[in-house]
């Protein structure tokens, strides 16, 4: 298969954030969220994710690490969000995984707190990816 594809992810259970897709090309493996501000903050609350996230894949012991991201910011600094209504979109780039069918996870504490974004067996099925062109 050649690259890029992408995975649409699909969760009997909603998280917040949310895991929209996923996007795998020979430079990078792209998570784009979804997240809205939880409901106990008056004036929204605030995101942000460890410059040391990184990905796992399944029977594996290599660390893919976090290489870039888009609308969200790297801690120590948050993004605040301007109310209770507010949602937020961003994306995370990680080194590319593997071209083959695996489970991965995405880690951004090995000892999460409520705060952190920890994903658990993410599966990817490249029979069932899209394979688009990018330009």
């Amino acid at each position: 298969m050649k690259l890029p594809v992408l995975f649409h992810v699909q969760k009997k259970d909603i998280a917040n954030p949310v895991l929209l897709r996923v996007i795998i090309t020979e430079q990078s493996t792209r998570l784009d969220f979804g997240y809205t501000t939880p409901w106990y903050y008056s004036k929204g609350g605030w995101i942000k994710i460890s410059p040391a996230t990184f990905l796992t894949v399944k029977g594996s012991v290599k660390k893919y690490s976090l290489i870039d991201v888009e609308g969200i910011a790297i801690a120590p600094k948050r993004l605040n969000f301007q109310s209770t209504e507010d949602w937020k979109f961003f994306s995370l780039f990680f080194e590319p995984l593997p071209t083959h069918d695996c489970v991965f996870s995405m880690i951004e504490s090995e000892n999460p707190t409520e705060d952190d974004f920890n994903f658990y067996n993410i599966p990817l099925s490249f029979t069932d990816a899209i394979s688009f062109r990018i330009e």
